[in-house]
């Protein structure tokens, strides 16, 4: 028994078996091309992004039986915003990528015809998440989890719901935007003549910072899981019921939303990746505030000892390294399979979170 998570990032679709065991039996990824329309505006074909989701995960799919799989998780970039017509599916346009708020406000300056029929509620809006799910299940859905919203500058974090008054002040339609559905539990079916065959629930979304926090098991006030990248690495802290806004080097968010509608919020703070020595630095000043007695679960690019070692030393914290490393892929999986039942409780998630190696921090911040 089995999940399928489908991670859409910005470089590339990746499809994901994880079993009951919290272990990956299977994996592939598709890249993705970028066109730079002009300096600080970056785009991809959304069509792109949907046959790279089909190429993935058909090609998962030939390694592992399909009919051992439960749910489907989807996490995604939060920063990509796409237009599509809501019987067609087809998009009139390129994904822009950045923040929804302003890239919208742009859109309705500049392609006029594209966003009267935004206004008219043919075309819909809304993240990749929620693309894939309506191409997933032939446009009977269009959802997105909280999470994501929070990211796209248009949620009202305090309430959790849409704000309404950002979308008035950007001139933003609410109507085209996807209804806010709980990052875990049955929120959709997948259409098998759509989706590759698969007609299953569709039970875990989150952004991908949340699913990395959530793939690290990192459920309690106070825990904090950083994901390390080629160009950056990303520090999330889950704060439980409390929306913090007084760090300043942290920015509130919104980790993730139960099916009985409680909210956990987090913070999080992204700093550019170089060598290993400052990258180690510089992701110790974000969790500087943390009791010495936290751990700093670590992924992504985490598979350097040495990294893992300057991490311990520079932060003061135990870093622990995960033997999944893809913990946001993992954290689509674990989502989803808390959302069908595959897993009872966080409890079992936990259990499921498998220590790869302890690092500990001796004092020393030599290189």
């Amino acid at each position: 028994m089995g999940v399928l998570a489908i991670h859409a990032g910005s470089g590339g679709v990746t499809a994901t078996v994880v079993t009951t065991h919290g272990r990956i039996s299977a994996t592939r990824h598709h890249g993705l091309r970028a066109h730079i329309a002009e300096p600080g505006w970056v785009e991809q074909a959304a069509d792109d992004i949907w046959q790279a989701t089909l190429g993935a995960t058909r090609e998962v799919l030939g390694e592992v039986d399909a009919a051992d799989l439960v749910a489907i998780g989807i996490t995604s970039d939060p920063d990509t915003i796409l237009v599509w017509d809501r019987e067609t599916l087809g998009s009139p346009r390129p994904a822009m990528v950045g923040r929804a708020g302003p890239r919208l406000a742009w859109l309705a300056e500049h392609e006029p015809h594209t966003w009267a029929l935004v206004e008219e509620g043919r075309y819909a809006v809304g993240t990749v998440d929620s693309y894939l799910v309506a191409r997933m299940t032939r446009g009977t859905w269009h959802v997105t989890d909280a999470s994501h919203a929070a990211r796209t500058g248009l949620l009202d974090l305090d309430t959790g719901d849409w704000s309404s008054e950002t979308c008035a002040l950007l001139g933003i339609p609410e109507d085209a935007l996807p209804e806010l559905v709980p990052s875990w539990g049955e929120v959709a079916t997948c259409d098998a003549r759509s989706f590759v065959g698969l007609s299953l629930p569709v039970t875990g979304i989150t952004a991908d910072r949340s699913a990395a926090l959530f793939g690290q098991a990192r459920f309690a006030p106070g825990e904090t899981a950083c994901t390390y990248g080629d160009t950056t690495a990303t520090v999330v802290t889950c704060t439980g019921a409390a929306v913090v806004r007084d760090d300043a080097a942290l920015a509130a968010t919104l980790a993730w939303r139960s099916p009985d509608g409680t909210t956990t919020y987090a913070v999080e703070g992204t700093v550019a990746a170089g060598e290993p020595a400052a990258t180690a630095e510089a992701v110790g000043r974000l969790v500087a505030g943390q009791p010495r007695g936290t751990a700093l679960r670590v992924g992504g690019a985490a598979a350097d000892d040495e990294l893992c070692r300057m991490q311990a030393d520079r932060s003061g914290l135990v870093v622990e390294r995960p033997a999944v490393l893809d913990t946001i892929s993992l954290g689509a999986a674990f989502l989803a399979g808390l959302g069908s039942g595959m897993w009872a409780s966080t409890d079992d998630l936990r259990e499921a979170w498998e220590l790869d190696r302890r690092f500990e921090p001796t004092g020393s911040v030599d290189g």
